[in-house]
């Protein structure tokens, strides 16, 4: 099968150390996978918090909008991408329709919300039109730091309970916890497999199936996500981004309107998942529109439209019109061109991705100088997102040391110090770069290929002049 990743893998021929390697490849992969699921099962989180608030919130709005939502303020709903709580009405279904009518649901008395504000903010009226300034709140935790059920609480431990949320008289459901939760995971290990059947494609020999775990294993972020706050929308958009990948170069390489149209979609639901990959879609598009490629670029375009159909018709339902574009709210990040933040997104010590997702800049610089043509048109429209994040300055950024600060009515505590600020920098970039860790892992494979025949290129030639 001709894949249209002529990276070099042609030119390794299956010499003993290969056949080795091989079989040692797989078993590492899955040996790694293996460790992967033994901490979803034994250690990873169901408490509800920061992002997931909204996104349980979404989801509780689509299947059960008869429900008291858990948090009284949920300000930043209209500013999150649908994909993730949509993708979980499925699995959400599959328990209401499988499991719910054959079991009991115990009902579980919960406690004050811990690390949380006491009372609700409020604000004095305001006068002459202006918006009060918030009062201070000393020695006091924004409501992001808010933890339901407030005591920390195993994956596990959440099938066939609801518990009760005192502070808003409304019951934390079971259901739509296990729905998010799976959705997240599948999608895990489903972007795993597509990563690694692309490295199939390019590299039949020897695909390096263990890069797959190892970026993942190499990001301690991405592994947060995994088992801390896998109720995040991170590992649906990583695995929504693996499958765009695998039918992109499968599409690119075919020239069939199915396979290219089947990576428009997937490009979508990437872009449902994380609304930020719309930058990756306009620059795929724009790219491949330079090089007068109607063949590739009129299917994606068209699978991609689907993607916009499904974002009108779920902005219609919430928000009563289709064009409500609430992630352009500059309320919570602001567009600025900062030399320091830039810094310490990438080359900061205790914040880049250069330390803290090496195999994925790596990969990405791979990417950009690939032979492989749909590899490095990947790899530029990743460089076209990752500029985005660079410049999408967080309003925390701007309060070092302000304490707890209102951002649309909902009490957020800024970073206390420098080094606070640069642990936000940190979760949030290198949470965002897992949508571009598959393409990555295809260019970082991609370099190791071209490194091991520039190797072998060179030794021959010294043979040959001895």
């Amino acid at each position: 099968m001709v894949t249209g990743l002529d990276t070099g893998a042609r030119s390794e021929s299956k010499p003993s150390a290969v056949r080795f390697l091989a079989p040692l490849d797989r078993w590492l992969a899955l040996i790694a996978a293996a460790i992967l699921v033994l901490l979803i099962l034994t250690a990873s989180r169901a408490n509800i918090a920061a992002d997931s608030v909204d996104y349980y919130a979404i989801l509780q709005q689509l299947a059960s909008p008869t429900d008291k939502p858990i948090v009284r303020n949920l300000h930043f709903v209209e500013q999150r991408s649908p994909g993730y709580p949509l993708a979980a009405l499925i699995p959400y279904a599959v328990l209401s329709l499988v499991v719910d009518p054959f079991v009991s649901t115990e009902k579980v008395a919960g406690t004050a919300t811990s690390r949380a504000p006491t009372a609700p903010l409020t604000l004095p009226p305001p006068s002459s039109g202006e918006r009060p300034a918030p009062p201070k709140r000393t020695g006091e935790l924004g409501s992001e730091f808010m933890l339901i059920p407030p005591s920390p609480m195993v994956l596990r431990e959440v099938p066939l309970k609801d518990i009760y949320v005192p502070a808003e008289g409304s019951l934390y459901r079971w259901k739509l916890v296990l729905a998010l939760a799976l959705t997240s995971y599948l999608f895990l290990f489903g972007g795993m497999a597509a990563n690694a059947r692309a490295l199939r494609l390019a590299h039949p020999d020897l695909p390096l199936y263990c890069l797959v775990p190892a970026a993942i294993l190499a990001s301690p972020i991405f592994i947060h996500n995994i088992i801390a706050i896998p109720l995040y929308a991170t590992l649906t958009a990583y695995g929504a981004s693996s499958l765009f990948v695998l039918a992109f170069i499968n599409g690119y390489s075919s020239r069939r309107t199915r396979e290219l149209l089947v990576a428009g979609l997937l490009l979508g639901l990437a872009f449902l998942t994380r609304l930020e990959v719309g930058v990756l879609a306009a620059a795929l598009t724009v790219l491949l529109l330079v090089r007068k490629e109607w063949r590739v670029v009129a299917p994606i375009v068209g699978g991609f439209i689907a993607a916009l159909v499904v974002w009108a018709l779920y902005n219609l339902a919430q928000f009563g019109t289709p064009f409500h574009v609430g992630i352009l709210r500059g309320d919570i990040n602001r567009l600025a061109l900062n030399a320091g933040f830039v810094f310490e997104n990438l080359a900061h010590p205790p914040s880049g991705v250069l330390f803290w997702s090496p195999l994925f800049a790596l990969g990405l610089a791979g990417l950009v100088v690939s032979r492989s043509r749909p590899l490095r048109l990947l790899g530029i429209s990743s460089l076209a997102l990752l500029a985005v994040y660079l410049v999408r300055v967080p309003i925390m950024y701007q309060h070092v040391g302000g304490g707890v600060i209102d951002i649309g009515g909902i009490p957020i505590t800024a970073p206390s110090s420098p080094t606070a600020m640069r642990e936000l920098v940190r979760s949030d970039i290198n949470r965002y770069v897992t949508v571009m860790m598959p393409a990555a892992v295809l260019g970082l494979r991609d370099s190791i290929a071209a490194v091991r025949g520039w190797w072998m290129s060179r030794q021959c030639k010294k043979m040959a002049s001895t």
